[in-house]
């Protein structure tokens, strides 16, 4: 994750660079340029820097995917990042193809101030400017979970030493000076990483994640120094001197991990209050668009259904006559292919380059391991040894596959091996032949005959190929051949019959309904277009909404046309997959959406459990200014004298109510009159 951080940065960098070519010149701004060379200068730099940064990203995005802690929203940006800087220099190379034939004409002539070269490159500007944005917001938050990471293992080193060394100074627990001092190394260096940490962000933009001022007035090196006193104290056996050394330190961490909770509350959503806005109402509205077309998708099944009913009926004497026959001709096909597998597997030829391929593969794995052996062996003195040997497998090899072109039944082989899928196919035709499923039936041989064709002509063009095989393998391919095209003659002839009667038995009625479906279908699509639109903005503005939403919808609109179209055409059957596709299409960008949502929502969720919440009766810890846990120190018990709080005291709080909040705790208050009043 680090690499990426400085991955990151060094994106960032390049983006500002390439922001300030066509913004800045020296210290002040500079205008765009007012002839064709000047242009030519500034969009030739632009197409250079730009494949640099778009390379890099695209880095950044392969390396983050296969990473499980890497967020999908920051995904996102990165891949907004690439694809939308990959577009503008596509343009900008295509201005820069137009600005060159511009220069060569002979008249040529200075560029008016509205030049047509101007828009690629404020789009460029228009996009990093965001881009910049958010993917420093993107690098801090991930800075910050890095830091908040390292608080929370000092805290815990911190707390453990301490433990150890109460124990010791109590002599209930015996833990050797070496073991201590280890220990207090180990806080050293996880400091240290802090102290790097915190460095680099408050140099780079403090603003954006630690309050500078604070960071001033938390004295690391002061820190360092109780450890080293610390470890000198444990050498010596001052076991009590290091408790009192270790408490001080922890009333620095104490404001560290204030000051870091704050920072991590504070933090800016990547998506604001508008856009959640938008998101919400999205929602909703997919949620309805869903129900719309579900009901029309169940209307359309419901129709198509009591047609083929209809047709059952109608034609249920031809039907069952026609699968009769399908059976019968299936049936023949595969006894057929039977009797050639049956054939094959007993033919001593094929039986003879059944164990010269065994033998291949043997070959081959030795091969294999001699490769590698004599790879290992460059330095020893098996090398030639090993070379020999892998020489002789190779000859080996060679004199093997010699033998088994002089079978000549490499194509019959070919065969063999393909036989079983083949005869699968046949199989699931005389199951559907059998359920008398006419679709499905007719689908399943669109995929079979053309495969058996393509044998039948394999085996009548191969060479060398051995006449009693060929023989076989032809006469049964080509009656094959014969009985699928009869097959064929009789399901086309009834799919054209059922076709024809299904657009004359549709009633008056039901074409009225499905001129009104086709109505609704096309205010579905007007409004997924509009929706289509929105989120196109959407992404515009915020670089980290995911372009997919725009995509999904556009694909939920094909969809939509599709089913408008054969409601047009009265194909009901059509219809309704084109209609399915748009209801898998809206459900998947609901879910994108609704995933953006929650991952917003918990991350604010996260923020405020960081706050320490007031009133609330838990005991924050005393060494730490985030988490609260049991305190595990004596607590004395008041006797019956101490009921009462001494007059002193009482005044010294009614004094500290009158007084204004503490700045530092301005925000933990409101946070606490707003829980009470929720």
């Amino acid at each position: 994750m680090e690499n990426l951080v400085e991955m990151q940065e060094e994106l960032t960098e390049k983006m500002i660079a390439l922001l300030a070519t066509g913004l800045v010149k020296g210290a002040s701004l500079k205008n765009h340029p007012n002839n064709l060379i000047g242009w030519k200068q500034l969009l030739t730099i632009n197409i250079d820097e730009l494949i640099k940064v778009v390379s890099l990203s695209q880095r950044i995005y392969d390396r983050g995917k296969i990473i499980d802690r890497f967020p999908q929203h920051y995904l996102d940006l990165l891949k907004n990042i690439t694809r939308g800087l990959s577009q503008i220099r596509k343009d900008q190379i295509k201005a820069l193809s137009d600005l060159q034939s511009q220069i060569h004409k002979p008249s040529q002539a200075t560029v008016k101030l509205t030049s047509p070269y101007a828009p690629v490159n404020n789009q460029m500007t228009e996009h990093l400017e965001k881009d910049i944005l958010f993917l420093v917001k993107m690098t801090n938050e991930q800075k910050l979970g890095r830091t908040k990471t390292l608080e929370e293992e000092l805290n815990n080193l911190t707390q453990t030493l301490r433990e150890d060394l109460e124990k010791s100074n109590n002599k209930k627990f015996s833990k050797t000076s070496k073991e201590l001092k280890n220990k207090i190394e180990k806080i050293q260096k996880v400091l240290q990483r802090l102290m790097n940490q915190l460095s680099r962000q408050t140099q780079s933009m403090p603003d954006e994640f630690l309050n500078p001022n604070a960071f001033k007035r938390l004295n690391m090196g002061k820190l360092s120094d109780a450890l080293k006193k610390m470890k000198a104290m444990v050498s010596r056996g001052n076991f009590e001197e290091a408790i009192e050394e270790l408490k001080k330190m922890e009333e620095e961490l104490k404001l560290l991990a204030n000051q870091i909770h704050r920072a991590d509350s504070e933090r800016e959503s990547f998506l604001d209050p508008e856009t959640m806005k938008t998101i919400d109402n999205s929602i909703k509205k997919l949620d309805q668009l869903e129900r719309r077309q579900q009901n029309l998708a169940e209307t359309a099944t419901q129709m198509s259904q009591k047609l083929r009913q209809q047709q059952l009926k109608e034609f249920e004497n031809q039907v069952d006559k026609l699968f009769k026959d399908l059976l019968h001709d299936i049936d023949s096909i595969r006894n057929l292919f039977k009797g050639d597998e049956k054939f094959l597997a007993n033919h001593k030829a094929m039986n003879q380059i059944k164990n010269y391929i065994d033998e291949e593969i043997k070959i081959n794995e030795k091969i294999k391991k001699l490769s590698q052996a004599t790879v290992d062996s460059l330095q020893s003195e098996k090398l030639d040894h090993n070379f020999r040997k892998l020489k002789e497998e190779r000859k080996a090899l060679s004199q093997l596959i010699e033998k088994k072109g002089l079978l000549h039944v490499n194509e019959s082989q070919e065969f063999k091996e393909a036989l079983p899928q083949l005869l699968k196919k046949y199989d699931s035709l005389n199951k559907l032949a059998k359920l008398k499923d006419l679709n499905e039936f007719a689908d399943v041989f669109k995929q079979v005959y053309p495969n058996v064709l393509r044998w039948q002509h394999k085996i009548r063009t191969a060479h060398n190929l051995r006449e009693d095989i060929s023989n076989k393998l032809e006469d049964d391919l080509t009656q094959a051949s014969q009985i699928n095209n009869t097959i064929s003659k009789k399901l086309g002839s009834m799919i054209r019959s059922i076709k024809k009667n299904y657009a004359s038995s549709i009633t008056r009625d039901q074409k009225k309904e499905l001129k009104q479906m086709e109505k609704q279908e096309y205010q579905l699509r007007k409004e997924s277009q509009k929706l289509s639109q929105q989120f196109n903005e959407l992404s515009k503005k915020n670089p980290m909404i995911p372009s997919e939403l725009s995509q999904g919808m556009k694909q939920t609109e094909r969809h939509m046309e599709q089913a408008e179209k054969n409601l047009r055409e009265q194909n009901i059957r059509k219809s309704i997959e084109s209609e399915n596709l748009a209801l898998k299409s809206l459900n998947e960008t609901s879910d994108l959406l609704k995933q953006m949502k929650d991952s917003n929502g918990k991350t604010k969720q996260a923020r405020r459990q960081n706050l320490r919440k007031l009133g609330t009766g838990s005991s924050p810890d005393s060494r730490r200014g985030g988490a609260t846990r049991i305190q595990k120190e004596r607590v004395l018990l008041p006797d019956e004298t101490q009921y009462k709080a001494s007059k002193e005291f009482r005044e010294e709080i009614l004094n500290a109510m009158k007084k204004q909040t503490p700045r530092d705790y301005e925000r933990m208050v409101m946070e606490y009159y707003k829980d009470l009043v929720q």
